[in-house]
């Protein structure tokens, strides 16, 4: 069957990409046929308020490194792979992605979550929660890749709500 999955990739300049690695390695582990594709696609998220930090990122030039970086390595897995970048007002990005998922026929929406919420477990807010409320297609979010020297935590068992007691 041929399929499309959109990579969605999120970096700004100075970031690690332990987040972004592990999409990659979750996406090119499902894909299953010659025929399929991956659209690795970055949003630039431009706000007057953020001009400096643009600026600083030479227009965003971290952002279409990292697309590069990354259709070179799927390529290099035999994969069909291609890159796009898109631009989007403040707080548009996950409406970007869904409109990129829409125009590729996208059957698979992947980002890696960079932990950078308040409450680790809930994408309170965010482009990851706006996707998984909004897709009409299924949303794969991967943690990021733990370093060598963090220690790994046991996955917690979920405890049933205390509400309505």
């Amino acid at each position: 069957m041929n399929r499309t999955v959109l990579l969605a990739v999120d970096v700004a300049a100075g970031d690690a990409t332990r987040h972004v690695d592990a999409a990659v390695q979750m996406t090119t582990g499902l894909i299953r046929d010659r025929a399929d594709r991956v659209i690795v696609l970055h949003v630039r998220e431009f706000s007057i308020l953020r001009l400096p930090q643009t600026m600083t990122d030479c227009g965003g030039a971290t952002g279409q490194h990292t697309v590069e970086r990354v259709v070179s390595r799927l390529r290099g897995a035999g994969i069909h792979a291609d890159g796009v970048i898109r631009e989007a007002d403040i707080g548009h990005v996950a409406a970007t992605i869904l409109d990129a998922a829409r125009e590729f026929d996208a059957s698979l929406i992947v980002l890696g979550s960079s932990c950078k919420t308040a409450i680790r477990r809930v994408p309170v807010a965010s482009v990851a929660a706006h996707l998984l409320h909004a897709a009409g297609v299924p949303v794969l979010i991967v943690p990021p890749v733990q370093p060598a020297s963090s220690p790994v935590r046991p996955a917690r068992p979920a405890v049933p709500s205390q509400l309505g007691r």
